[in-house]
């Protein structure tokens, strides 16, 4: 099967303020007002959460459908824990990135207990985003003329 490539650029606005564009969308990152931003958009990290939570509902709902399941509703909420010492360059030690993400999928089905195990099993090995976050992606940044 062929490799999906998906691209985004970005133009800085401001210390904190980013315009993204994907495909024919604008996407506005930006700060808190606490954390020096102006809060016109949520922040990297939690766009990152908000990919996890599109991520799993399309994979949710995907492998349901193909295991012959049935969605009446689902709902997910996504809590990521970070210590922002590294980022803000106050520790060199742990993580600049989240040290725990916790997932609550609250799924309205008929489908037994064992089942939504199973297929929850499945989505966690299945989500593209999941992977990522699990797993170690190599990233290569590098300086353009």
């Amino acid at each position: 099967m062929e490799e999906w490539t998906f691209y985004v650029t970005g133009k800085s606005l401001s210390d904190t303020k980013l315009l993204a564009k994907v495909r024919d969308f604008e996407v506005l990152v930006d700060e808190p007002a606490e954390i020096g931003g102006t809060d016109e958009g949520p922040n990297p990290v939690e766009y990152l959460l908000v990919a996890l939570a599109g991520c799993l509902n399309v994979t949710i709902r995907g492998i349901a459908g193909e295991k012959g399941i049935s969605v009446e509703s689902l709902e997910l909420a996504i809590t990521g824990k970070l210590n922002p010492a590294k980022f803000q360059g106050v520790s060199e030690e742990g993580r600049a990135g989240f040290t725990e993400v916790t997932v609550s999928v609250y799924l309205k089905t008929d489908a037994p207990k064992e089942k939504i195990e199973e297929l929850l099993k499945e989505v966690e090995e299945r989500c593209p985003v999941t992977d990522n976050l699990k797993n170690k992606t190599p990233i290569r940044i590098v300086l353009k003329e």
